[in-house]
């Protein structure tokens, strides 16, 4: 094969058209990323950068080449991943590798995906490249990202969320009428039946036409969520009172919960409310994987602000884990639980997922080596000494 036809974009974009057909492997993705933006959306260098963990990062760095595809290699760093909320932060993160730097640098920071693009674009930008172009690949690299399969560390599929948000908003006003017909002319019936059988049987129907009126409530909290109400508070403090009632229910099947912090009061601005109940979902998540496996264990519940610019939660614990390709596939998903039919209606990490979301922060899932499982979240923490002495 001669040296234009290996340059030529046809194959690559073959490659590209199938990643867009159909999810496939995290690796495989990434690269071709990389290989669009440089063929395509007119950048010298790409570096894509991504948590491997909480503590560690993977670069993936793309580089033009005359007359040959983009040369591609991979790197890791030790650092939070954390770093991904500030652009500053990211960019002084990853200078010493000297794969990035100096003028005309774009920095896409994607949240929601945990990941971020740092492109080293020429001094002429060439009249093909022009910014619709780019933005219509910044929307296309997106929506690719979100459904790669065998990633590293486990976030929730953006895209597939906001379509259920969708849904479940339209189908919760729509079900919430009828329902509330049902749950009126049952009460009624109790009040009219002698029967023994007939009132045992409006009583079943009564409660689970509230389990569903329960389900459409919590459907609609995810779908749409009140916006936050930020207000500067001591963290510390309230995931003390929101630990409170959980450490003694989680007592009752000998399981510990044990707070640690870096600091007596870490700052925030944030809704205090919707922080405990993010707390609250991944604690309880923790409970129930422990119960449900019979073990007697620990809940660590960590958090730390040496950080600049950020704060870093931490719920793990020491079960039997996820190993179900299934589970992993949907931890997210609403209507998803991993427990039997019945024991819970696969909200909470969704939801958590949301209030995260809505505080323009970051969460993933990883799998310590020790076992079990855990959750890391960031938050900015960044506040104005104005805004402090306000509080």
């Amino acid at each position: 094969m001669s040296a234009d036809e290996r340059n030529s974009p046809a194959p690559f974009v073959h490659q590209l058209l199938a990643v867009l057909a159909a999810p496939v492997d995290w690796r495989v993705t990434v690269d071709t990323i990389i290989e669009t933006w440089i063929r395509f959306g007119g950048a010298s260098a790409a570096l894509l950068v991504s948590p491997l963990g909480p503590e560690q990062i993977e670069l993936v760095y793309g580089r033009s080449v005359s007359n040959s595809p983009p040369h591609l290699s991979r790197s890791t760093i030790d650092a939070p991943f954390s770093v991904l909320l500030d652009q500053s932060a990211l960019i002084d993160c990853i200078a010493e590798s000297g794969l990035i730097g100096g003028v005309n640098v774009r920095v896409l920071l994607w949240t929601d995906l945990c990941t971020a693009m740092i492109l080293q674009m020429p001094e002429k930008t060439s009249s093909e490249h022009t910014p619709e172009i780019q933005e219509g690949i910044a929307a296309t690299c997106r929506q690719i990202l979100s459904r790669a399969t065998n990633r590293p560390v486990l976030v929730p599929n953006h895209s597939v969320l906001e379509a259920m948000a969708e849904y479940a908003a339209g189908a919760g006003h729509e079900i919430n009428n009828p329902l509330g017909s049902i749950i009126g002319q049952t009460q009624l019936l109790l009040k009219q039946s002698q029967s023994v059988e007939h009132r045992q049987a409006c009583e079943t129907i009564g409660a689970q036409a509230w389990r569903i009126r329960d389900m459409i409530g919590n459907s609609m909290l995810f779908a749409r969520p009140r916006i936050p109400q930020k207000q500067i508070f001591n963290l510390v403090t309230l995931l003390q009172q929101t630990l409170q009632p959980l450490t003694q229910t989680a007592a009752l099947d000998n399981i510990a919960i044990k707070l640690a912090s870096t600091s007596d009061e870490i700052l925030i601005e944030a809704d205090d409310s919707q922080l405990g109940t993010l707390l609250g979902h991944l604690v309880r998540n923790s409970i129930d994987a422990l119960r449900s496996s019979h073990t007697h264990g620990t809940i660590s519940v960590t958090l730390r602000d040496d950080i600049a610019g950020c704060v870093e939660l931490s719920v793990s614990d020491d079960g039997p884990g996820i190993s179900s390709a299934e589970i992993r596939k949907n931890l997210f998903s609403p209507f998803y639980s991993g427990r039997s039919a019945g024991r819970g209606l696969g909200f909470g990490l969704c939801l958590a997922w949301q209030i995260v979301r809505l505080h323009d922060g970051l969460l993933l899932h990883d799998s310590p080596d020790r076992g079990g499982t855990a959750f890391h979240i960031a938050f900015r923490t960044t506040l104005s000494a104005r805004s402090i002495q306000s509080s």
